[in-house]
C-alpha cells in the first residue's frame, strides 16, 4: 500500500511538473508572438506604427522617427527627457546637450533640445529659400545631399536639389533612390518613412 501510495505521489508530481512547464511554455510563446507581431505595441500606443515593434520598450532607445515621437510613449520610454530645461527632448545621449560640440542630428539640433543645449548656431534663413532654416547654408546645393532634417525638406528644396525623388513617391527624396525597394529594410530616415513607404515596402 505504501509503495503504491509513493507511486501516485511520484505520478501527480511530474503531471504537476509537466502542466506547469506547458504553460509557462505557451504564456512566454504568446507574449513573443505578441511583441514581435506588434499586437502589444499597437494595444498600449495608439497610433504607434513601427516596421519592427519588437523594439519599443527593449531597453535601448531608438532615436530615430516613428519610434522616438510621441504615439510611441518615446520609444516605450527607452529614449529619456533632457532633464528640466528641455522635458520635450527625448534621446539615447542626453549629456551630449550643451558638452560644447554641436551634435547636428536630430533629435539633437531642434527646437525641442535647445539646438544642443546651445552648442548648435541657430538656425538662419537660407537665401532664395524662403522658410529654409538650417544651421549651415553652405549644405544646401553643394552636389552632396543631407537626408537629415531640415536640409532635406520642402522648404530648402531637398537640399536644394542634392537629393534625388523617388519614382512612385512623390515626397521621398534621397540620397540613393536604388535602395527604396530593393529587398532590404534600410531602417533610418529618410528611407524607413511614410513618404518613402517605409524604403518601399522593404521594411513594412
Amino acid at each position: 500500500f505504501e509503495i503504491a501510495n509513493s507511486n501516485y505521489t511520484y505520478l501527480y508530481r511530474n503531471i504537476f511538473f509537466g502542466i506547469m512547464c506547458f504553460s509557462m511554455i505557451g504564456g512566454w510563446s504568446f507574449f513573443v508572438h505578441g511583441q514581435r507581431s506588434g499586437a502589444f505595441v499597437r494595444e498600449k500606443y495608439q497610433g504607434c506604427n513601427v516596421p519592427d515593434p519588437f523594439r519599443i520598450g527593449d531597453g535601448r532607445c531608438d532615436e530615430q522617427t516613428p519610434y522616438n515621437s510621441i504615439e510611441c510613449d518615446h520609444d516605450g520610454g527607452d529614449c529619456v527627457a533632457g532633464a528640466a530645461m528641455y522635458p520635450k527632448c527625448f534621446g539615447n545621449f542626453i549629456g551630449l546637450l550643451g558638452d560644447g560640440i554641436c551634435t547636428d542630428w536630430p533629435p539633437y539640433n531642434s527646437v525641442s533640445c535647445g539646438y544642443d543645449g546651445g552648442d548648435c548656431p541657430t538656425p538662419v534663413e537660407v537665401e532664395n529659400y524662403p522658410g529654409c532654416f538650417v544651421v549651415d547654408p553652405s549644405l544646401i546645393g553643394n552636389g552632396w545631399c543631407d537626408e537629415k532634417v531640415p536640409y532635406n525638406t520642402l522648404e530648402c528644396k531637398y537640399d536644394g536639389g542634392d537629393c534625388q525623388p523617388v519614382d512612385g513617391y512623390s515626397l521621398c527624396y534621397v540620397d540613393d533612390p536604388n535602395m527604396i525597394g530593393d529587398g532590404d529594410c534600410f531602417d533610418r530616415p529618410p528611407y524607413n518613412s511614410l513618404e518613402c513607404g517605409y524604403d518601399g515596402g522593404d521594411c513594412s
